[in-house]
């Protein structure tokens, strides 16, 4: 195993801790949420409500740039949550091609939950992130946009891997 700066600690159980965290991350965003009426909402939709609260201006292609996903998805979730009373899709007067995301009160009560939500989740990891020196947080820092960079292959390295493992079926012994 690849030992990490001379420590006993090994790139396998760095791997190990971050797989653990990703998927403690997957499962909080698969739950869905009640945000105080009634009404269960998932993380797509509570992103959504959150972007259309910070970025109210935004049209819907602003916001699906935004949160890295096709305005596709986007439009369907508007319109789940146009049903369920959290927002009204508009157009601008004498553009009908722009579509821009206004929250209803309701859409408004939601987005307040969700900051508060991450208040007090944010809080906690800044006070972690405080405590660790200048050079530890850089690391860190660095750390993260390489593994955002791996993760931005990933697809193509599985499709590689398909590739070459058929190739090696095919050819034979």
């Amino acid at each position: 195993m690849l030992n990490i700066s001379g420590s006993d600690i090994t790139a396998e159980a760095c791997m190990d801790q971050f797989v653990r965290l990703l998927s403690k991350a997957a499962l909080i965003e698969r739950e869905p949420v009640d945000t105080g009426d009634g009404i269960l909402l998932y993380t797509s939709e509570i992103h959504l409500l959150d972007m259309a609260g910070r970025f109210p201006g935004d049209s819907m292609s602003q916001v699906a740039s935004r949160l890295g996903v096709t305005k596709g998805a986007i439009s369907q979730t508007a319109k789940k949550l146009e049903q369920k009373g959290y927002l009204e899709r508009i157009s601008p007067e004498g553009d009908n091609k722009t579509i821009l995301i206004r929250l209803t009160d309701t859409g408004m009560q939601a987005f307040s939950w969700h900051r508060a939500y991450h208040a007090v989740v944010n809080d906690r990891i800044a006070r972690e992130f405080a405590g660790l020196a200048g050079k530890d947080r850089e690391n860190i820092r660095q750390f993260l946009v390489q593994m955002e960079a791996i993760f931005d292959d990933c697809q193509e390295t599985r499709n590689r891997i398909t590739r070459e493992m058929v190739q090696n079926k095919t050819a034979g012994p």
